[in-house]
């Protein structure tokens, strides 16, 4: 059975050969594995305790204020914040229940990523 030929790097002058289905060599493809929810700190104490406290004080979305909460969203420090000042990041009087699409939009407005990341002209 015929075999393709090796794709190239497509660096610029690299001659190296990328592992399918990457399109640049292992020197090149700067692409790191996405760390697992509970490595980031959405762990089982998250889960039993942050989001279900917060679920249970805030039953309906506390931005629109019509549809039932499904997300616990840390507010108005973020996770990241509250780490950094030593405080609790999973105490539930830290965070507010949302709806999906009001977690969604309150995400992208105050932690931008992907294309949204870079500085706005």
């Amino acid at each position: 059975m015929p075999t393709r030929a090796p794709r190239r790097c497509t660096t610029p002058g690299c001659a190296g050969t990328p592992l399918p289905p990457a399109s640049k060599c292992p020197r090149h493809d700067k692409r790191r594995p996405r760390r697992s929810a509970a490595a980031q700190g959405y762990g089982r104490e998250h889960e039993q305790r942050f989001r279900a406290g917060v679920l249970e004080r805030d039953p309906v979305c506390r931005v629109c204020g019509q549809a039932p909460s499904t997300q616990a969203d840390h507010w108005p420090l973020s996770k990241r914040e509250l780490k950094a000042r030593g405080l609790d990041d999973h105490d539930p009087l830290r965070g507010r229940g949302l709806c999906a699409p009001c977690h969604s939009s309150e995400t992208a407005k105050h932690q931008p990523g992907g294309w949204a990341a870079g500085p706005r002209y």
